[in-house]
């Protein structure tokens, strides 16, 4: 994987945590610098399971010290739609599915956006979140079954 792609893929993981792509875009380049200033790391090959768990507890300091800060509205996406009704409904869906995973804990809606939307395997999601891998799928199954029955609901 190069350098561009986990750029991209971390860029994306900060984002959904913190929903502002200037800070989001800050806390990614903070990131790689504090991964490539890093003499914790050893090259065992597991290069995004540690820039994951440097990203995520950059966000948490960020909400550690800024707790007073309102999360933003939906991001304007642009999106190359036939039709104002097709955009209409990847709308309505996409809102759904927001307002499904607003109704997860924090964790949850975490460990699906690490599995899911950063295409972490189980193993290292674990390896990010200090817990077996065990955990982490029976976690993950939860939040699954819990966002189908929002979703259903």
């Amino acid at each position: 994987m190069d350098l561009e792609e986990r750029y991209d893929k971390l860029l994306r993981y900060c984002y959904m945590k913190l929903r502002d792509e200037t800070l989001a875009e800050d806390i990614t380049q903070e990131t790689f610098t504090r991964f490539y200033e890093s003499k914790n790391y050893h090259d065992t090959g597991k290069e995004m399971a540690y820039l994951y768990t440097i990203a995520r507890n950059l966000c948490t300091d960020h909400f550690r010290k800024h707790q007073d800060v309102l999360i933003g509205d939906l991001p304007s996406e642009e999106q190359d739609t036939p039709t104002a009704g097709n955009q209409e409904a990847m709308i309505v869906n996409r809102l759904s599915i927001e307002s499904a995973l607003d109704r997860l804990d924090a964790e949850e809606r975490e460990l699906l956006m690490l599995r899911f939307a950063c295409d972490m395997s189980v193993t290292d999601i674990g390896k990010t979140m200090n817990m077996s891998r065990f955990s982490i799928h029976r976690r993950l199954s939860a939040a699954l079954a819990k966002l189908k029955k929002e979703m259903e609901g």
